[in-house]
């Protein structure tokens, strides 16, 4: 398998941010950093964020389990049902 130049540099780039992201996990700073993340709103800030996705996500589950038919389409009924010539 061939890999391109791009894909050397993206893993490159990736392990130089990792590493530097663990460098002190334990330092004053991130100590400060985790206390104001992970603080008492948290988990408020949290259901903010993703209650929106989830209702989203239940009413297209919904619409596509009653099946709804797009519209300007015929319905299913006039689909199924041959049409009677005179």
């Amino acid at each position: 398998m061939r890999h391109s130049r791009l894909e050397s540099f993206v893993l490159l780039a990736s392990l130089v941010v990792a590493t530097a992201a663990s460098a002190c996990p334990n330092c004053e700073t991130s100590q400060v950093v985790k206390a104001s993340v992970l603080g008492e709103d948290f988990w408020r800030y949290l259901v903010m964020m993703v209650v929106p996705f989830l209702f989203i996500g239940a009413i297209s589950a919904f619409l596509y389990r009653v099946g709804l038919p797009p519209s300007g389409m015929a319905s299913s009924r006039d689909r199924r049902e041959p049409r009677h010539q005179q």
